[in-house]
């Protein structure tokens, strides 16, 4: 049996870090590991970008961490991003990733203890960027 936790939320400027506590409608959903549950099995990681700052370059990454990961916190790189000035007079799209997946992660938990999911940015700004985290709680 395992448990999920969707986070997500916005990281606005380079080198910041955010806490991802969103859920879409959900401004505050439970961060406290699943009873039973002793280890984060698979990390699921998704990232777009506005393109609004010129000529950036960036990647992108997760820390988990709080009381509930033993063994300090996890550093986690999971895309790099870019892009580059608009022509005059044209609009450029959004950038989009494929989410990250990995599988096996095996990073070991407290159960009923409160976790942190943090992202940022590195790099040259590109712009206004969202950014959602998935664990997946196993035994």
């Amino acid at each position: 049996m395992s448990r999920t936790i969707t986070v997500e939320g916005d990281v606005n400027a380079v080198d910041t870090r955010v806490l991802l506590t969103g859920q879409g409608s959900v401004t505050a959903p439970s961060l406290v590991v699943p009873a039973g549950m002793t280890k984060i099995k698979q990390i699921i990681a998704a990232a777009s970008h506005d393109g609004a700052a010129d000529d950036g370059s960036a990647i992108f990454f997760v820390r988990l961490g709080g009381n509930a990961v033993l063994g300090g916190e996890q550093v986690i790189v999971f895309a790099g991003a870019g892009n580059q000035t608009v022509q005059a007079g044209s609009d450029a799209a959004p950038n989009a990733m494929v989410p990250f997946v990995i599988k096996d992660t095996d990073i070991d938990v407290r159960p009923s203890d409160t976790i942190s999911i943090a992202a940022e940015f590195a790099g040259v700004d590109i712009g206004d960027t969202a950014i959602a985290v998935t664990l997946v709680y196993g035994k």
